[in-house]
Order: structure tokens, then C-alpha cells, then sequence
């Protein structure tokens, strides 16, 4: 549970080693660049244009979104799978890619001509397609559409009429001498209508059925609507079977995905280095590098830039906590995890406390507490490691599904406790009337009684309360950490360790009042004289009428502590809703009242507790989180963290596709 120390690089290269630098520096994973200052009013930055990268880049993304959601269904029909983000490579393999760019170029052209062939076909089989849903609509029609030409002396009118005008168009036509009219057939966009009238009359048979939303045909030809609607379907089946032995052609190239992935993330390196080579100064003949590394690393930076370019000069220097560094957190395994609840609120500042390991042990207690069951507990425990196994590794989302197993080794320990198996009680149920005793006078959530000077409390609600002023009193004793590590020693006993002290004895107090007389606490005397001593000694530090000042707001603050401390009754309110609901789901409307009714009411109930149980481990999952996250970042931060820090990120090793592998 620390944040690295880092150390200032400064590196001088010939101009023409300037490549070989930067490959250095991403091979190591330990240095991060930044734009350096001038040295002299004559130093110039290099600011060279990266178009044509980020052109090149686009196009190898076009083409892996058209790959892949081209070839993904016949891909699963083949039972293949095609590469995922998120794969690992070595520097080998990565750095081989500066090797390979022709032969990715080819791919991508023989990929993109056949991705035209293919739109090709496709935009030709739409077209016949639209073409047989227009003549499907004459299909009615026996004669062969030149069948309804005009006549020298008659005009005829051949089209689709809607359903409900048809009556409306027979009466306007009716009142047309001479002029015949028919409804041949029904087709899907209304009916086939055919009029013939004098030649003289056209105009009014044309007005008449305008009126009525008539739409007139636009074929013609020797062949009827079937004998074309026939052409046409076997012209469409011969172009869906040129599609597919077109796609099948491209899927020569699914085995390719992986590499145009990783080529794709080499051109977002190479756009990488333009950007950091921006930030270099130059001379005339020599480059001057500028950037942070953490100073366990600096030896072996040095190595690799002394190996890469043999006319280099490298300096490096501690960067004094005070000073402004890039955050580099080192956590154990586990804590690590945590990291990215942390991150979510804002990475700690580089000469700060990093809270990962504090945090992860009560962020861990409060959701096993929240959730409280033994079936949801194994559930989070499986479903988090089972889903974090098939992330990215490092990823936030891999991250935070570890958080979520964790969280469940507390969840079985207190679903134990307040003996819920996925709603069931199985431990009241088994062990006894002397169980059942104990366990509603000092564990049930609902009916264990607590008396504080008087007032009943349920015990839980009190725990919680308790839990909460614990967690407090421990983020002002890291306030105190954080003091003694910059040699404020009096500011971190009077500012953190009198008032977690005082904090404590306060808790102290409380259980005390729940069980005797509370003027005969000496928890009560040792917690008034900590605060009294709290607030005389708040303006240490200070001086002139800012030190009363400082003892006026002290007393102020007070309330404050209060009021946090009653935000941890969150913790018994979720708590109780989850398990109240498990417990319905379960043991009332399953077992209760579904399994009496036979087999069916057997299956019904197995089926409640599975989706109903699933369900509330979701809502309590999302309003643990969420809950838990709030307690950690305004309760537990509050009175300690220093935020607003910059992460640490190594040129070349954040990408979309890969990552690197551990050597």
C-alpha cells in the first residue's frame, strides 16, 4: 500500500537516434514522456503532421468492422471463433509488426476487393428483391402486361387501387360514359384495377382515379407478373449463392483478424511517437528527452536506452513528494483490484496516502454485510472470478469483478451469521430452541433488542452505526500517517489521533449506555476529555485569531461527525431489504404457497427462487456498489484523501486490441 517514488528523466540523443529511443522507452513500460521545457531560446519542437498515420489506422479499423460483422454468423455456424480484444503479445510479436506493413497492406487490399465484390452482389440481390415484391403485386394478372396497352381509340389504365377506395373509384368511373372497369385480383398493396375508356376521355378516368390514390403500372413487356416474378427469384437465388461463395472468400481472411488488430495498435504507437516527438526539443543535431520513471526502474531504463542508442546521455532525479509526479500505485494482488473503485472518485496525488488497502478491507466488509447471504455470496465468489477470467487483464471491468468476489467471502460469513441460505433459515431450523433463543436476542436483525440511555435501537442498526465510527477513526488516523510521513507531528496527533481516539471511546461509550448506568462510563470521562482536548489543540499549527477560529469550527464540526456516522445506518437498511426479500421469495411464496400445490406448484416455486433470488442479488449487487463506493468516498476520504492525481502511463502500452504479456 504505496505509491511508487518517481524519478525526472532527462535524455540527450543524437537527432538521427530519435526512433530508437522512443522504441526503447516503450520496450521498458516504465517511462512516461512529457513535453520538455527550452533549454535555450534557440531550441525549436518538432510538430510532425500524423494525418497520414491516423489515415492508415482508419482505414485497418474500416476494414476489421466489416470482417468482423460480415463473417461473424458464419463464423459461429462453423464453430470458429474469431480473435477478441484483449489478446496478449510479446514485444517480439509487437515490435515484428514494423516488419510487416506490406504484407498488411496486401491483406487489407484483398480483403477490400473482395468486400466490394460482396457489396456488389448484395446491392444487386436488394435491387431484385425490390423488383419481386413489384411485380408479385400483378400476380393476379393472367395476360402479359403489353396485353393493356392503348388502343387507336381507347386509353387503358392498368394499376394497384387501395382496398377502401374501391368503391369510391367505381362511382366517380360510373358516371363516364362508355368507361369499363374491373378489379382483376387482390394483392398485398391493394387491388389490381384495370380500366378502358374513349381516347377522348382519358383526362377524366385520369382525374377520377388521382382522386382515389391510384397507382399506375410500370411494366410492360411480353411476360406476365408470374413468368417475371419466376425470372427474377431465380436470378435472386443465383446472386444469394454469389454471395455467399463471395463471403466465403473473405473468410480466408478471419485468420488475419488477430494481425490487422495488432497492426492497428502499432499505428496507434507510431501516432504515439509523433505526438511524443512533439514534445522533444531539438538542436541541430541532437534531441533532448524529457519525462518521469519510477526510481526502482531507473537502472534498467537506462540500460535499455544505453543499449538502443550508444551516444545517449541519461539523467535522473527523485522527484520530492511535494513536487508534481505521475501516480504510480503499488498494491499487492489483491488490493490491486480496488484500485479502480478508487480511480472511479479520482487517483490519489502523487505525494499523497494511497487508501487501497484500508479501503479494500472495509469495502469488502460493508458489501458482504449488505448482501448477507451464503447463496449470494458463492454466487458473487463464482460469477466475479468466472467473468474476470474472460477480461482483459487489467481492464477496470476485470478489476471490479474481482471486487464483487471478494465482497462474497464476507457475504458468506455473514449470511452465516444471520443464518440466510438463499432466504432459507437452515441453522434455526436444525439446531434448536436454545439456538433460536440466542439468535433473536442478540442476532436477529428485526427483533434483537438495544437500549441506548433508554431509546430502543434494533442491535444491528447499532453494529452498523458502530462499524462506521470505526472506519472514521481509522481515516483520521491515516490523516495522522500522512501528517508524521511529511514530520507534522503535532498536526497529526491533535489533528487525527485525539479525535480517532476520541472516536472510539465514543463507540465505547455508546455499548456501554446500551448496558448500564452511563455516569458511571469512564468511556464517557476519556471521550469528553479527548474532544476537549481536540478542540483547544485544533489550531496547532496556526497562528494569531486563527487558532480560535480553528477550535470555533472544531466544535462546529461535531455535528459532522454525527451526522457520517448515522450514514452508515445504510448498511442495516439494505442489509434488511435484501434479506426481507430473499426470505419472501424463498420460504413464503415458494415453499409456502407454491410447493403445497403438487408437482406444478413444485417446479413454479423452483423456478421463483431461481429468477426472483437472481433478480434481488442483481438490485442488491448494484445498490451495494453504489452505496459502499459513497461510504468509502465521502465518509472514509473525506477527512484524509488527497485526490486530483495523474496515473501513470507509460508510452506505447495503452491500446484497443492487445496488450502486453508478462515476462
Amino acid at each position: 500500500m504505496a505509491i511508487a517514488e518517481m524519478s525526472t528523466m532527462t535524455v540527450i540523443i543524437p537527432s538521427a537516434d530519435k526512433e530508437k529511443l522512443l522504441d526503447a522507452l516503450q520496450k521498458t513500460g516504465a517511462a512516461q514522456l512529457k513535453k520538455t521545457r527550452e533549454f535555450d531560446p534557440a531550441l525549436t519542437f518538432a510538430e510532425e503532421d500524423d494525418g497520414a498515420l491516423a489515415a492508415r489506422r482508419e482505414r485497418v479499423e474500416k476494414t476489421l468492422a466489416f470482417l468482423t460483422e460480415t463473417l461473424a454468423d458464419k463464423a459461429k455456424k462453423k464453430g470458429i471463433s474469431l480473435e477478441k480484444d484483449g489478446f496478449g503479445v510479446t514485444r517480439e510479436e509487437f515490435f515484428a509488426m514494423g516488419n510487416r506493413v506490406a504484407e498488411m497492406e496486401e491483406i487489407m487490399d484483398a480483403s477490400d476487393a473482395v468486400a466490394a465484390e460482396l457489396l456488389s452482389v448484395r446491392n444487386e440481390e436488394a435491387k431484385t428483391d425490390g423488383a419481386i415484391r413489384a411485380y408479385s403485386a400483378y400476380l393476379p394478372l393472367r395476360r402479359c402486361f403489353d396485353d393493356y396497352r392503348d388502343t387507336r381509340q381507347s386509353s387503358v389504365r392498368l394499376g394497384i387501387l387501395p382496398y377502401d377506395k374501391v368503391s369510391r373509384a367505381e362511382e366517380l368511373l360510373a358516371e363516364i360514359e362508355g368507361c369499363s372497369f374491373e378489379a382483376v385480383g387482390q394483392s398485398g398493396n391493394g387491388a389490381v384495377f384495370v380500366t378502358v375508356c374513349h381516347r377522348e376521355d382519358a383526362a377524366r378516368v385520369d382525374s377520377a382515379l388521382s382522386e382515389v390514390g391510384f397507382s399506375r403500372c410500370p411494366f410492360s413487356g411480353k411476360e406476365t407478373a408470374e413468368q417475371k416474378t419466376k425470372e427474377l427469384t431465380e436470378r435472386k437465388d443465383r446472386l444469394k449463392r454469389q454471395a455467399e461463395e463471395t463471403a466465403d472468400k473473405l473468410f480466408a481472411h478471419a485468420s488475419s483478424i488477430k494481425d490487422l488488430k495488432l497492426y492497428a495498435d502499432y499505428l496507434s504507437f507510431l501516432q504515439e511517437k509523433r505526438t511524443a516527438e512533439g514534445g522533444f526539443g531539438n538542436t541541430a543535431k541532437t534531441v533532448v528527452a524529457e519525462g518521469w520513471v519510477p526510481t526502482e526502474a531507473t537502472e534498467a531504463v537506462r540500460a535499455e536506452i544505453a543499449a538502443a542508442c550508444p551516444g545517449a546521455y541519461a539523467e535522473f532525479a527523485p522527484v520530492p513528494r511535494e513536487d508534481f509526479a505521475p501516480t504510480l500505485m503499488k498494491n499487492k494482488r489483491v488490493t490491486r483490484n480496488f484500485e479502480a473503485v478508487t480511480n472511479m472518485y479520482s487517483p490519489p496525488a502523487y505525494g499523497a496516502l494511497d487508501p487501497n488497502g484500508v479501503m479494500a478491507f472495509f469495502f469488502s466488509l460493508f458489501m458482504g454485510l449488505i448482501m448477507a447471504d451464503v447463496g449470494y455470496g458463492v454466487l458473487m465468489i463464482v460469477g466475479g472470478f468466472l467473468f474476470a477470467s474472460r477480461q482483459r487483464d487489467g481492464a477496470t471491468v476485470q478489476r471490479l469483478s474481482r471486487v464483487f468476489a471478494y465482497g462474497g467471502f464476507f457475504a458468506i460469513a455473514f449470511g452465516v451469521l444471520f443464518d440466510s441460505w438463499l432466504g432459507f433459515s437452515i441453522l434455526r431450523n436444525t439446531l434448536g430452541p436454545e439456538y433460536n433463543a440466542f439468535y433473536l436476542q442478540y442476532i436477529d436483525a428485526v427483533e434483537a433488542p438495544a437500549s441506548v440511555a433508554g431509546i430502543n435501537v434494533p442491535a444491528i442498526l447499532l453494529w452498523c452505526l458502530g462499524l462506521g465510527a470505526v472506519q472514521i477513526a481509522v481515516s483520521l488516523v491515516m490523516k495522522a500517517v500522512q501528517h508524521f510521513g511529511r514530520r507534522q507531528i503535532a498536526e497529526g496527533i491533535f489533528g487525527g489521533l485525539v479525535w480517532a481516539l476520541a472516536l472510539l471511546g465514543f463507540v465505547a461509550w455508546v455499548f456501554f449506555l446500551a448496558t448500564s448506568n452511563p455516569l458511571a462510563s469512564p468511556f464517557g470521562y476519556a471521550t469528553g476529555g479527548l474532544v476537549l482536548l481536540g478542540v483547544v489543540t485544533a489550531g496547532v499549527g496556526t497562528k494569531g485569531f486563527g487558532k480560535v477560529g480553528k477550535s470555533f469550527m472544531s466544535v462546529y464540526g461535531l455535528i459532522n461527525y454525527i451526522s457520517d456516522i448515522l450514514s452508515y445506518a445504510r448498511l442495516y437498511g439494505l442489509m434488511l431489504s435484501g434479506s426481507q426479500l430473499a426470505s419472501v421469495f424463498s420460504s413464503t411464496l415458494a415453499v409456502g404457497m407454491l410447493f403445497p400445490k403438487g408437482p406444478f406448484g413444485v417446479i413454479a416455486g423452483v423456478l421463483v427462487i431461481v429468477a426472483a433470488n437472481l433478480f434481488n442479488l442483481a438490485m442488491n449487487l448494484l445498490s451495494a456498489f453504489i452505496h459502499d463506493s459513497r461510504l468509502q468516498y465521502v465518509e472514509f476520504f473525506g477527512r484524509f484523501y488527497e485526490s486530483e492525481g495523474e496515473l501513470f502511463t507509460p508510452l506505447g502500452r495503452q491500446f484497443e486490441h492487445s496488450y502486453f504479456k508478462a515476462e
